[in-house]
């Protein structure tokens, strides 16, 4: 019954946990805001990859390796990111922490399975200009800022067609809300223009992947991952309120017209959000209680992005790609003498063409990741990573985001909860 107690305090705390803001980057702008990583802190060490199974730890961001487990595996993950933004003119520091994870997959007879909740998305920043917007009056002040994010609650199932290749499966239910704020002041006018923007989302999309293992000799092997993420559509309930003010802080004293905008009229009160369709190509090679070495290529087609409510300017969208390489070292599995000869050595690089495209000028991220897992109690682990990444560059349109990140994710097996006959 531990286990079960256990599971319920924490889903339960994370529709709290999730509902923080998990970003402070201007670049979470992007589509359906800072697409989070979704899979577990030991796939993200290796640079992200996916095609390596393992039959002891699930991978969230892969259905198929469901279908090799061979034990209950309860799955945490959290992390703290701490992030520059500089460009020209001004530098900045911001820090954020979440829950990344909580999850739980289950072997049985035929097939896996697993569920679990996780953030999909975030968005959050607070961005000034001093552009002008039209020919007639030109704005002294332009403020923008948004918070809020989309949760993922999954359903992911794997069985093993034959002796060399497993199918998986994952539904997910997205939810959430983005809030949106914008002041603009305009030359010659004593009040300016506040909008408070929200849009409720919801919907569900679907990923569907393969493994294949092919034994090449003895201890080695050699594996094939596809995966499959077809388009979605996420449906959007929106609401807009439009204020005038003497300033951007708003307050009883500054407040003057109020008006609810009426977005039945515009055909703008329910909107649709597109989820790009994605496929993920990952090959891998190794010795799985020695080493173990993969390189993975990711595409999502975003360049018909659109979000017919919000229209930010300045703002395009392209189709995405990342390659990706990691591996992993262990010292001496089998070791009865040394922790450290018995940790997970890990380690990764990942390049990204983003899709947002900002004052048309395409974005480009670059990250280095490190980690270790430490082998705790029966089959059980605990997963450390470290990454070191940029986003953008320096100029006067858009600005650098350079950050690093610790993660740590707990894999925790059944022997964690088998209640002790014998003293």
């Amino acid at each position: 019954m531990n286990k079960y107690f256990l599971l319920t305090i924490l889903f339960f705390s994370s529709s709290i946990l999730f509902s923080q803001t998990n970003t402070g980057s201007p670049y979470s702008i992007n589509e359906l805001g800072e697409i989070n990583f979704s899979g577990n802190v030991s796939n993200l060490s290796m640079g992200g990859i996916d095609v390596k199974v393992d039959s002891i730890e699930v991978n969230l961001n892969n259905p198929a390796s469901y279908a090799k487990l061979k034990t209950s595996n309860y799955l945490v993950g959290t992390f703290f990111k701490l992030s520059s933004f500089s460009n020209t003119i001004a530098n900045e520091n911001i820090s954020s922490s979440n829950i990344n994870y909580i999850a739980v997959g289950i072997p049985v007879k035929k097939f896996g399975f697993g569920f679990g909740v996780l953030p999909y998305s975030s968005i959050g920043f607070n961005l000034q200009s001093d552009e002008s917007y039209n020919t007639n009056n030109s704005v002294n002040t332009r403020l923008f800022a948004a918070n809020g994010g989309i949760n993922r609650v999954f359903f992911s199932v794997g069985f093993p067609l034959t002796k060399f290749l497993s199918l998986g499966l994952t539904t997910n239910y997205n939810f959430g809300k983005f809030e949106y704020e914008s002041f603009n002041l305009y030359e010659g006018v004593n009040y300016g223009i506040y909008s408070n923007s929200s849009s409720d989302i919801s919907g569900f999309n679907y990923q569907f992947s393969s493994n294949i293992d092919i034994p090449i000799k003895k201890d080695l092997n050699f594996n094939i991952m596809l995966s499959y993420s077809p388009s979605s559509i996420l449906n959007s309930v929106n609401t807009q309120d439009l204020y005038t003010s003497t300033t951007n802080l708003i307050n009883l004293n500054s407040l003057g017209d109020f008006v609810e905008v009426n977005l039945e009229e515009r055909g703008l009160k329910s909107t649709e959000l597109r989820v790009p369709k994605k496929y993920i190509y990952g090959v891998g090679l190794g010795n799985y209680n020695k080493w173990y070495i993969g390189a993975q290529i990711e595409k999502r087609f975003s360049s018909n992005f659109e979000n017919r409510f919000l229209n930010i300017k300045n703002i395009d969208y392209r189709d995405s790609e990342s390659f990706s390489i990691g591996g992993s070292y262990i010292p001496e599995y089998s070791s009865l003498t040394s922790i450290w000869k018995r940790t997970v050595y890990r380690f990764g690089i990942k390049s990204e063409k983003k899709s947002i495209i900002v004052n048309n000028l395409p974005i480009n991220q670059f990250s280095l990741n490190l980690g270790v897992g430490l082998p705790l109690s029966g089959l059980s682990k605990a997963n450390l990573g470290l990454e070191f990444g940029q986003i953008g560059e320096e100029n006067n349109l858009i600005v650098m985001e350079n950050y690093w990140s610790i993660r740590l994710g707990l894999s925790l097996n059944d022997i964690w909860f088998i209640r002790r006959k014998y003293n």
